[in-house]
């Protein structure tokens, strides 16, 4: 198997993998997409709108946030915290739902060390991930 058929392998019987990241293999063609790293993103300064994709790892939608879901989305660099609105929710919730590569518009808001990129939209990356599945943790 080549190395990133091993990697799928891992995520498949395992569920993550630490020979490396799905993404790692496409990175060129997000880069092409002018998509950062997850690194990148959370070294943007406040107020900037960005684009992000990551696999989605986990989902929650907590009583106590009037609504709102949360979302932590990876790459090879690290990690995204997203923060889904009810109006965006309602605008995307399959997506949401089901979605294990997910892409995201929106604004960075940055509070001293709390990072979070604000959705305004949520779309599905134009990227071949070769059969790569990971499977979120979701709690709703």
């Amino acid at each position: 198997m080549s190395a990133f058929q091993t990697v799928l392998w891992d995520y498949r019987t395992q569920g993550h993998s630490a020979r490396s990241h799905p993404l790692a293999a496409v990175r060129e063609e997000l880069r092409g997409l002018g998509l950062p790293t997850a690194r990148e993103v959370v070294a943007a300064p406040n107020g900037r709108r960005m684009q992000y994709a990551g696999l989605v790892i986990c989902r929650q939608q907590p009583g106590t946030a009037k609504g709102v879901t949360f979302l932590t989305l990876e790459d090879e660099t690290g990690f995204v915290n997203v923060v889904v609105w009810q109006q965006v929710y309602a605008k995307h919730t399959a997506l949401l739902r089901t979605a294990t590569f997910l892409g995201v518009t929106g604004t960075m808001q940055v509070e001293g060390e709390v990072v979070h990129l604000v959705a305004r939209t949520l779309w599905t990356p134009e990227v071949r991930l070769h059969g790569a599945h990971a499977q979120s943790r979701d709690f709703q």
